[in-house]
């Protein structure tokens, strides 16, 4: 064999080496909601990640009577007004009311809540137009002038806030306007490096990044191509969540191959721009990842409600002897494969020759076979198209969600008044079982693999689909009714496991059984985010902490 010859095939091997690793994804993260950003920090403008706009007025306190009409003690901070406020189409304020008019607020703020782990330090604050802005907090202004503000923020225990007085209402553009509040460290690269370098060195590792959080996806009303989130919005937290544009960026700069859920009332040019858009600006040869909403059988979602009352417009004499409940859920399933399947196929064909590059998902809930099954097959529609046109079938294997149902509570309610806090009875039950009694036998991974894991994979085998994990981690907390956990000490109990270093030992142990029982994908829920009494499923607290058991075994999985 020539050395042309050699060379040659050596590179075709590294090729197809290469190719095959791309798409043989193993972990992945869901990024945090939206209400967590401000512990995520993933853009380098603060601007982006606060809580929006809060309409107020102004009270004399001393005296204890209004400055402006209407003002009183109970809503000075916050009228309730926003739906009165002119917007741009970018979320800046055009004009204030003044105190003749019949509107409450005479100004408006801009707040932020921050954690205990955000950072303090040198800010900066820059914005275009002219008006009165001033910033409040335990801070010192060092410098202030026309379009910038210099702050010390010296701890944020009373939070932020940055709050607009005046603002020129001429139409030629004077109102305050582009306001950006930047550690002062970035002043000369924010303009280029929109992402907090901090923040992506923790997530770069992972190969997905499921952006479900971040578009909001649960909370979508009514959406439009022409009204959506872009770069130049004041905020990404109201309900249009975060560019595409930003989600792409994302992903080209950590290498990792988005997971999109588009909105389930997208029309098809929405979708088709939605594709069109991505094609044109992720780099060439990542796979995408399309789901259509997010656990439509869920029915604590909207999406869900919908997809019933589509599916009643389509079939409204199927299921008639069934129970209502079911019913419902039949019926949403059967719309959402439908729409899917369409979503999928404007996809590839707005990639055409690239169409390899699109993931299709169909995601189920894991504990239900029967309501897997109606989805692959879809019934009530084209009988078989959906598993057919479908990439991956998804779940979520969760595991430990049984131990805190409200049939087991008294047996956890002992645990936490243990010597240790309950921590040695949690990680028995998650790694052995036998604590809490049920047909199930091995603790709780053991059971997430008799019953989310295992008949999963079968039945994602019978369609010839590899199964994928949506979300996955434990799931100790409990917040769907009745189940809901509200005493503080076992939310004590169970924020004080997952920091638990033998979290770790759990978490190689799922992993481990994951991969054995043939599933592939993994997408952990979820990222970076301050742990709260609703909420413990992040890998890490906040984007400071250096580590921890969770994110330790996610990256050792990785490697």
């Amino acid at each position: 064999m020539n050395l042309t010859r050699v060379v040659s095939a050596v590179l075709f091997s590294i090729l197809i080496m290469g190719s095959a690793f791309a798409n043989n994804h193993k972990i992945g993260v869901n990024l945090s909601p939206p209400q967590k950003m401000t512990s995520s920090i993933p853009f380098v403008d603060l601007m982006k990640i606060s809580d929006g706009w809060v309409t107020s007025c102004n009270f004399d306190w001393q005296r204890n009577r209004p400055i402006d009409p209407g003002c009183t003690r109970k809503n000075s901070f916050n009228t309730k007004e926003n739906e009165k406020v002119i917007f741009d189409r970018f979320g800046w304020v055009q004009r204030l009311p003044s105190q003749q008019s019949p509107e409450i607020f005479t100004s408006i703020s801009s707040i932020w809540t921050l954690p205990k782990s955000f950072p303090t330090g040198d800010y900066i604050v820059l914005y275009q137009g002219e008006g009165e802005v001033t910033v409040r907090g335990d801070l010192k202004i060092n410098n202030e002038q026309p379009g910038r503000i210099d702050f010390h923020l010296n701890s944020p225990k009373r939070n932020l806030q940055l709050h607009i007085t005046k603002t020129d209402p001429r139409r030629n553009g004077r109102y305050i306007r582009n306001i950006r509040v930047i550690p002062k460290k970035y002043e000369r690269t924010y303009h280029t490096k929109t992402f907090n370098p901090q923040y992506v060195s923790k997530i770069a590792p992972f190969q997905v990044l499921r952006f479900m959080p971040w578009m909001q996806t649960v909370y979508q009303r009514d959406v439009s191509w022409a009204t959506r989130s872009v770069p130049r919005s004041a905020h990404f937290r109201s309900r249009a969540g975060v560019p595409i544009e930003s989600m792409v960026q994302l992903a080209n700069l950590t290498r990792s191959a988005p997971w999109f859920n588009v909105p389930h009332k997208a029309n098809d040019g929405y979708i088709r721009n939605f594709a069109h858009l991505v094609k044109s600006q992720l780099r060439g040869n990542q796979k995408i990842y399309i789901e259509l909403s997010n656990e439509v059988w869920n029915g604590l979602y909207t999406a869900t409600h919908y997809a019933n009352s589509e599916a009643h417009k389509l079939w409204p004499r199927a299921y008639p002897k069934m129970n209502r409940g079911t019913r419902k859920l039949l019926m949403a399933i059967n719309w959402y494969g439908k729409r899917s399947t369409e979503m999928c196929n404007i996809w590839k064909r707005t990639f055409g020759g690239q169409k390899h590059r699109i993931v299709c998902v169909l995601s189920t809930y894991a504990s239900s076979q029967r309501f897997g099954r109606e989805l692959l097959d879809c019934p009530l529609w084209k009988k078989g198209e959906c598993g057919r046109v479908a990439d991956a079938f998804a779940v979520g294997p969760y595991f430990g969600d049984y131990m805190a149902r409200i049939e087991n509570r008294n047996v956890i309610r002992t645990w936490a008044n243990q010597g240790d806090g309950g921590m040695n009875s949690i990680f028995r039950e998650i790694l052995q079982g036998g604590l809490i009694k049920d047909k199930y036998k091995g603790g709780a991974i053991e059971r997430a693999v008799q019953v989310r894991i295992r008949p999963n994979v079968a039945l994602a085998k019978e369609y010839g689909l590899p199964l994928i994990a949506y979300e996955a981690g434990q799931h100790l907390l409990r917040v769907d009714p009745p189940h809901t956990v509200r005493d503080p000490r076992l939310l004590e109990m169970f924020m004080k496991a997952n920091r638990d270093p033998r979290m770790k030992a759990a978490y190689d142990r799922y992993l481990r059984a994951w991969k054995q029982e043939g599933g592939k994908l993994m997408v952990h829920f979820y990222g970076i985010g301050e742990t709260d009494p609703r909420n413990f499923f992040s890998m890490l607290e906040h984007v400071g902490e250096r580590t921890s058991p969770k994110y330790q075994a996610l990256l050792q999985a990785l490697r």
